[in-house]
């Protein structure tokens, strides 16, 4: 409580309230007990101190993880934290070592996630945020550590998580004591798990609050081997409320079982002849038969199949459903009046039904039943009595009958599952599970309330007495006095209920005792009784009724039905008649007992029993060591984000958190540690802060307190311990002070806006005066300036006008001189200009009567020659006219006509000629594309006979050898060769589907080239008929072109008749002509030349058109030839001579010529239409060739396929012959696992002779000579070459001597070709002996350098045998070019490496070098994320550091590190890892990948403590944090890229989150900023969580806004919708990153040029090759 002192005005306070229980406000008035407060809400309320508790004003937003730091440990102050963890989705919460779980009502994956418990794997208890897992981990490391038996107390009402979180802790614990178990065995654990639904089915119902309501409690013993793994495990149950099975309250509901079986199939309802539940007394006494979202006849199939798991055989299943429905025809038999006094029969024909039918199923005698209900036998010393029940008697006999019954099944199912499950008899270790109801309190409260209450007041004693003893614990650890502390039990309740004589269950077992007891008298009974027991009152309304006041409330009880649900009779009648049915299940039930014989009714009280084995409980709860699980339901919808405060708190008050609280009051209930307690409390004390007093925290704290003026406190080793109310009271000093504080500080603050005030009117003042001057003075000046302005102005007019005057004048005379002087110019100008005109015009007429003149002379001359030169030409002319008329002429001229015939008669016959060479030609084409056609067609043919044929021959082979290993092989393989068989006949039709694809594409190929080959023929015939006809009719026109010359030749010889006559008369003229005139040289007519390059180019076009595609280069250059042709036609000169005579062959010539050129150009169109078809037939042809080849792609794909099956085949063979060797085939398949585990050393040759399989036993001969041969050239200094590879040879050239040393004698010793060796296996022995000093970074560079350059130029050098890549002799164009290709690159190695064929050992250690490059990376990498750990858990907070230079370290304290150290010790570890690499020349790839998966590392650790402690996420934190990364930027800025690689951006979570923390007006920052620009890279969930944990500790600002967070909550149930929600923490990777193929890129050939070998061995003269 608050002490009335220390309520202030503008205290913030809790004050009750009826609607949300507690309120908080502000204290506006104060009137002695009674104080004014405006709340929250708007409210002004009125209260008095004592109900009045203090809020803290500096409480977090998000809560504490932990309650027993909260300043004020009251309800109000519990009630909001929890409410405010509960906002954030943080549902769990500390109160000391109680792990309180509030149910959210959705799931939340991601908080039980496998890496989540590898997170809480080791870690202290309160480290990380509060979670199941943390109190399973400590109860697990308890158990180990210290040898004792834990338990796990698991509580809460109906619907408060119970089963949930117990199955929590089951899952942890497996995870951490699991054992692997066999193939299709289920493990301890998941058997337990999979007992659940056959319990809820028998044991759980539906009560007023919950629909699946355990009825019975359950403790779980899972026990473990000293080595701390899962043993065994046994379900133990308590107190199963039998009376449920009899009697049910509406709106609740009897045991699931019962309307399961309701809803069976037809089949089984008819069976047991149930059917509505509605018509089963002990059903419709509720009018509840159904269940939202709960399918009763699935429900029963589920049970039915979680039976089956637990090992219940199907007639087990058959006797238990035989039992539920006989309970259920038991409870419909009634009973009514006898014929007999005091006797009972069943009452109708319906009842007996019921009777006979629940005797069927029993398997008994109906009548014996019937008697067994309605019969009671008293046995004397003398004789039996059979004495008979009355109807209500009968009917207490049924129900007692019923409920036995189902007891008695519920006991059989739990053994039978303990059976199952296999306990663990020699355990000495146990951790218990248990899982129990919680304190109930209803409208009604009969019976089983009472039971269950009474269990609970047991368990909260042991809780209380467990929580005294932690804070005794505490007090010890801190050395405090605690002596005076009183232990609160509740020891006077228990005596009220259970003492003896005279508790309520003794009273309640007397009044059972007597037959007319009523629960009138046993009421009476009680009052009288407990009338002065404060814990035990009576209502004023109720005669019957009486009140308990539990440690929870009190609670009422009705005792209508206490006489009768505590009566539990076992009958002796009952007992025999079970015993003796014929069903063997329902014997099994009811064992003879020893006591048979006696025949009597034994009581029994359920009460007694319930209390025997609650001691029994308890006992075993005693021996273990307790941790508690107090579940929450927080409101009754059932339905997420709603948190109800009343119910919260009646809750947390019945789970005894409250309880807990009241002891902790008791004592000291606020602690604080120095540091926290100084940091807020120093302003009581300023002095403390000082540096002069040199104070440390301790004694700071105690100068706090002693200037507080407070007693009873105590001072720990590390913490404050206040008792209730002192915090309140230092509040109210801190904040009295706080309030002179700033009343001092407002004082001061108003003095100085007063002064600041004054100073400014004042300044204000004297501006305006000074403005007001200025503005006078100014106005002086502008005025004088004003007046000398003017007079400036009068002066300067002046002046212009004076000026102006004169000069008109001087420009008036200068003009004037200026006329008179020009006119005087130009007047001597023109006289000059005339003058010498004049003598112009008289020099041209000079010149032109002389010229004339001269023409006239020279024209007359001309005149005189040009007659004189005509004259003589006459005379030369008649002189040639003779001789042109002598015979010579004429005979020439008729020759050369008969040239020009022939000439045209020899071009018709060529012509003809070139048609049949064209047409030849055309049929050799055809024929050359049938004959391509038909070799394709016979080559595919005959590719598919060999492959068919091979094929069938290795087929056969393959069934022949499978069939004889078959029958060798021993019966233990039998399986494996069924599954070898089934995979053989899937290769069979996997290559059936191969035949038919290639058989398919063969036939698509051959119609695809058949239609083409008809599409050029058809093309063909078509150019050949245009052709033909183009051709004929060019004949045509040359055999008209003949007949008119010869018709001209005929008119020609006409005219040399006639010219022979006129010849003959002016022969005599031409003799006197030409004896007077010298004779003229014949001048030719035609011009030959041009005649002569006509027909050649002609004759060109023409052989051109013969082979048009042959001379495919020459029609480039026939158009410019033909153009100069033209041209030349066209420029020549053809003298013209003026005689008649000779006119007529000249025009023959031209027609020629135009005849020649006509032909020309028809050839020159037939040629152009020629190269156009030839273009299309070669465009079609290369379409053909590309879906040819096409085509023919498939056919060798189909071919690679048939390859890889034959590959397959003959793997499939080599395994069959490897299940003949049992140990060898064993360690080669494990040489074989993934590169992740090292392979051990074995013989390879085995292997090697395996690896040949059967398709090389026809060469096996030739195999056995050459291994012979090589094992002799094979030295015997192996033993010398491993003994030197051992040490450190070191490096050459950048490249470790050993690996090049290994390489060149392997390959000097033909190893690699070796069938049979063991030189890899004593390798790879001195490798693994090798790797024995894992921890030495520095050897593990060495060999990893060694190994990867050994690898690689294994990879540059082996190639596989023929025996195992080796493709088919008719092997396809695409293999052997790539043959060739492979060839080709090996010559380019040759000058340092060498291609050799390698055998399966060399193969095999291939494979083993690259596990151990791949092992020693892991080591490396894993060496150093192990140096790092510590420093990093170091970084993730930032050490500690006193407040202020004035306090000193505290002695028996550890030192406080710099910030700086441990993120230097972190660059100095990667640093050393780099100096060792380097130094050992590892390949750039592997070292970048190191440093790239341990920045990963460093970020999941950096980034997972930040979402896993509070403590991290704060401000200062950030700032710590985003300094050390600094660091890790600039080291990785200075690094070589190629060895850091992105190292860096591995960092980007932990970046972005810490970017965040340190970022200011975080409240103003939009969710599309955060997600986008801020932390992209963080998940909803990441950013949700790093928001509601964030907290300011240096200047104490506010996170994102409460709409960001609602928008990111909302945004998390969407994604746990889609995806069923992923786990917000990074895990570690550890994969291997990279490939040898990596490797083999990161080094080159010739870098092994110059390295030499180990100078040891070359000295030995059997190490002599290494030189060369």
């Amino acid at each position: 409580m608050v002490a009335p002192s220390s309520i202030l005005v503008g205290s913030h306070v809790w004050v009750e309230d009826p609607d949300v229980a507690w309120i908080d406000g502000e204290v506006k008035e104060v009137k002695g007990e009674e104080i004014t407060v405006d709340s929250t809400s708007g409210k002004t309320i009125v209260a008095k101190t004592s109900n009045v508790y203090p809020k803290d004003p500096e409480f977090p937003s998000c809560g504490v993880d932990d309650m027993t730091r909260l300043a004020y440990l009251h309800e109000p102050g519990v009630l909001q934290n929890l409410k405010c963890r509960y906002d954030i989705n943080e549902i769990y919460t500390y109160t000391g070592n109680i792990l309180i779980a509030v149910n959210p009502f959705r799931r939340l994956p991601h908080l039980y996630s496998s890496h989540m418990m590898e997170q809480y794997k080791g870690a202290a208890f309160g480290e990380l945020s509060p979670h199941p897992f943390a109190v399973a981990d400590a109860s697990y490391r308890h158990m180990i550590n210290e040898g004792i038996s834990q338990s796990i107390l698991v509580s809460g009402e109906s619907g408060a998580g119970k089963t949930e979180s117990t199955k929590m802790l089951m899952r942890y614990l497996a995870y951490m004591g699991g054992r692997v178990s066999k193939a299709e065995e289920r493990s301890v654990e998941q058997k337990v798990l999979e007992s659940n639904p056959v319990l809820e089915a028998f044991g759980n119902a539906k009560t007023v609050r919950n629909n699946n309501s355990s009825r019975f409690g359950k403790f779980v013993e899972i026990q473990f081997d000293p080595r701390g793994q899962i043993s065994g495990a046994a379900i133990r149950t308590y107190l199963l409320e039998r009376s449920r099975v009899c009697q049910v309250s509406d709106p609740e509901r009897n045991y699931h079982c019962f309307y399961m079986l309701c809803a069976a199939p037809p089949e089984e309802a008819e069976k047991y002849k149930l059917g509505n539940p509605r018509t089963f007394h002990y059903l419709n006494q509720s009018n509840c038969y159904e269940l939202d979202g709960v399918d009763s006849s699935k429900e029963y199939l589920l049970t039915k199949r979680a039976m089956d798991v637990v090992g219940i055989s199907q007639g087990e299943q058959d006797g238990i459903f035989r039992v539920v429905a006989a309970i259920l025809h038991l409870g419909n038999i009634e009973f009514k009046k006898g014929q007999e006094i005091d006797s009972a029969e069943p009452k109708d024909d319906k009842s007996r039904f019921h009777l006979k039918t629940a005797a069927e199923l029993l398997m008994c005698n109906e009548k014996a039943l019937e008697d067994s209900l309605c019969k009671r036998v008293m046995v004397t010393r003398d004789e039996s009595i059979t004495k008979s029940l009355d109807p209500v008697s009968a009917a207490l006999s049924r129900d007692a009958l019923a409920k036995i019954v189902y007891s008695k099944l519920f006991d059989w199912l739990v053994d039978k599952i303990n059976v199952s499950i296999s306990q663990d008899p020699e355990s000495k270790s146990l951790i218990g599970v248990l899982d129990i109801y919680g304190f109930e309190s209803f409208k009604t409260n009969s019976f089983e309330q009472f039971c269950i209450n009474l269990t609970n007041e047991k368990l909260q004693q042991h809780f209380n007495q467990h929580v005294f003893k932690m804070e005794q614990e505490e007090y010890k650890k801190e050395e405090i006095d605690w002596s005076y502390i009183e232990f609160i039990d509740n020891q006077d309740i228990l005596d009220l209920i259970e003492k003896k004589p005279g508790g309520i269950i003794a009273l309640l077992d007397e009044a059972c005792m007597f037959p007319r007891s009523t629960h009138e008298t046993f009421a009476q009974k009680l009052y009288q009784t407990f009338k002065d027991n404060k814990r035990f009152s009576k209502p004023k309304l109720s005669r019957t009724d009486f009140t308990i006041c539990h440690y929870a409330g009190d609670v009422t009880y009705q005792t209508e039905l206490f006489l009768d649900k505590n009566k539990d009779y076992v009958v002796s009648e009952h007992q025999a008649l079970l015993n003796a049915s014929e069903c063997s299940f329902v014997s099994s039930l009811f064992p003879p007992s020893p006591e048979e014989s006696s025949k009597t009714t034994k009581f029994s009280s359920i009460g007694s029993s319930f209390k025997q084995q609650l001691q029994a409980l308890l006992e075993t709860l005693s021996a273990t060591e307790p941790h508690y699980i107090r579940c929450v339901k927080p409101n009754n919808a059932l339905k997420p984000g709603i948190f109800e405060n009343q119910n919260v708190l009646q809750q947390l008050r019945c789970g005894g958190v409250m309880e807990a609280i009241r002891i902790s009051c008791a004592g000291f209930p606020s602690r604080k540690s120095f540091r926290e307690f100084v940091a807020r409390f120093s302003l009581l004390a300023p002095e403390v802060l000082s540096k002069r007093n040199n104070y440390t925290e301790v004694t700071a704290s105690k100068k706090i307190l002693e200037k507080s003026k407070l007693s009873g406190y105590q001072i720990g080793k590390t913490k404050v311990f206040l008792r209730a109310g002192q915090m309140a009271e230092l509040d109210a000093l801190r904040t009295e002070i706080l309030g002179r504080s700033a009343s001092l500080i407002q004082r001061k603050v108003r003095t100085y806006l007063c002064r600041k005030r004054f100073i400014l009117l004042r300044l204000s003042a004297i501006q305006i005066q000074a403005l007001c001057r200025g503005q006078v003075a100014r106005h002086q000046y502008e005025e004088m300036r004003r007046e000398a302005a003017a007079l400036n102005i009068q002066k300067h007019l002046r002046k212009f006008l004076a000026r102006k005057a004169y000069k008109n004048l001087y420009f008036s005379a200068v003009s004037i001189q200026t006329g008179m002087r020009g006119m005087i110019a130009r007047s001597e100008l023109l006289s000059r200009k005339q003058t010498r005109a004049a003598t112009v015009i008289q020099s041209h007429c000079r010149r032109f009567l002389a010229n004339r003149r001269y023409l006239r002379l020279k024209k007359a001359a001309i005149t005189t020659q040009c007659a004189w030169r005509a004259r003589v030409a006459r005379k030369e002319l008649r002189k040639l006219r003779m001789a042109a008329r002598e015979t010579g002429a004429l005979q020439e001229a008729k020759t050369k006509l008969e040239k020009e015939v022939e000439e045209l008669t020899w071009r018709l016959q060529l012509e003809k000629r070139t048609r049949v060479d064209l047409e030849e030609s055309k049929k050799q084409e055809s024929a050359r594309f049938e004959s391509t056609l038909q070799k394709m067609q016979l080559e595919f043919e005959e590719s598919k006979k060999k492959e068919s044929a091979r094929f069938e021959s290795t087929t056969q082979k393959m069934q022949l050898e499978f069939e004889e290993s078959k029958k060798q092989e021993r019966a233990r393989f039998e399986s494996t060769l069924h599954r070898k068989e089934l995979q053989f006949q899937q290769l069979q039709f996997e290559l059936q589907k191969l035949q038919l694809e290639f058989e398919e594409s063969k036939k698509q190929e051959r119609e695809t080239l058949e239609s083409t080959l008809h599409k050029k023929e058809l093309e063909f015939q078509e150019s050949k008929k245009q052709e033909r006809a183009t051709f004929e009719s060019t004949l045509y026109k040359k055999e008209l072109e003949f007949q008119e010359l010869q018709v001209e030749f005929q008119k020609m010889q006409l005219e040399l008749e006639e010219t022979k006559e006129l010849l003959i008369k002016e022969r005599e003229a031409a003799k006197k002509i030409a004896e007077q005139v010298p004779a003229v040289q014949e001048i030719p007519v035609i011009d030959d030349e041009l005649v002569n390059k006509l027909t050649a180019e002609n004759e060109q076009l023409k052989i051109l058109d013969m082979g048009a595609e042959d001379q495919k280069p020459q029609q480039q250059t026939m158009p410019s030839s033909l153009s100069t042709t033209m041209s030349e036609v066209t420029s020549a000169e053809i003298p013209v001579i003026d005689n008649e005579s000779m006119n007529k062959p000249t025009v023959i010539d031209d027609e020629s010529i135009n005849r020649l050129t006509a032909e020309n150009e028809q050839l020159k169109a037939l040629v152009s239409t020629l190269e156009q078809k030839i273009n299309e037939t070669e465009r079609k042809y290369e379409e053909t060739k590309k879906l040819s080849d096409e085509r023919l792609k498939q056919t060798l794909e189909a071919e690679s396929k048939i390859i890889e099956l034959k590959t397959t085949v003959q793997r499939l063979e080599e395994k069959i012959l490897d299940m003949e060797t049992d140990q060898k085939s064993q360690q080669q398949a494990l040489l074989s696992t993934p590169s992740r585990k090292m392979p051990e050393p074995l013989e390879n040759g085995h292997h090697a002779q395996l690896s040949s399989g059967p398709s090389t036993r026809l060469g096996r001969e030739d195999s056995k000579l050459r291994r012979s041969q090589t094992e002799k050239q094979q030295p015997e200094s192996v033993d010398d070459l491993l003994k030197c590879v051992a040490q450190n040879l070191g490096f050459s050239q950048e490249k470790p001597v050993a690996a090049f040393t290994i390489y060149k004698c392997l390959l000097h010793w033909k190893s690699f070709e070796a069938e049979k060796t063991s030189v890899f296996d004593r390798l790879i022995e001195v490798m693994g002996s090798a790797l024995e000093d894992q921890d030495n970074n520095d050897h593990m560079a060495y060999w990893l350098s060694n190994t990867s350059s050994l690898l690689f130029l294994l990879q540059r050098s082996l190639k596989a045998s023929g025996s195992m890549q080796k493709p088919p002799a008719g092997a396809s164009f695409f293999a052997r070019m790539t043959k060739s290709f492979r060839s080709s690159s090996a010559n380019l190695q040759a000058g340092v490496l060498s291609q050799v064929e390698a055998k399966y050992p060399a193969l095999l250690f291939k494979q083993q070098l690259s596990a151990y490059v791949e092992k020693i990376y892991g080591i490396i990498r894993d060496n150093l994320k192990k140096n790092l750990s510590p420093l990093i858990s170091g970084c993730i907070q930032v050490p500690r550091i006193s407040k202020g230079a004035a306090f000193q370290k505290c002695e028996g304290l550890q030192g406080y590190h710099s910030p700086a150290g441990l993120w230097q010790s972190i660059i100095e570890c990667l640093n050393k890892m780099m100096g060792t690499l380097k130094d050992n020349f590892v390949p750039p790839i592997l070292v970048q990948n190191i440093f790239t998966q341990t920045f990963a590392y460093i970020n999941v650790q950096l980034f997972n403590s930040l979402l896993l402690r509070r403590e991290c996420c704060t401000f200062s934190n950030g700032e710590y944090v985003k300094s050390g990364l600094a660091e890790l930027e600039l080291w990785c800025a200075e690094a070589d890229v190629e060895y850091v690689g992105p190292s860096w951006d591995e960092l980007k979570h932990t970046r972005q989150a810490v970017g965040f923390l340190v970022i200011n007006q975080k409240s103003k920052i939009s969710f599309d900023e955060i997600s986008k620009d801020l932390c992209s890279a963080l998940s909803v969930q990441q950013l949700y969580r790093v928001c509601t944990l964030y907290r300011d500790d240096n200047y104490n600002t506010q996170s994102v806004s409460p709409d960001v967070l609602a928008h990111m909550k909302e945004l998390m149930s969407d994604d746990t919708e889609d995806d069923g929600g992923s786990s917000f923490l990074l895990e570690d990777d550890i994969s291997i990153p990279f490939t040898m193929e990596d490797i083999s890129n990161c080094h080159q050939v010739k870098e092994f040029a110059s390295v030499r070998p180990a100078e040891e061995l070359m000295t030995d003269p059997a190490f002599q090759f290494l030189q060369d």
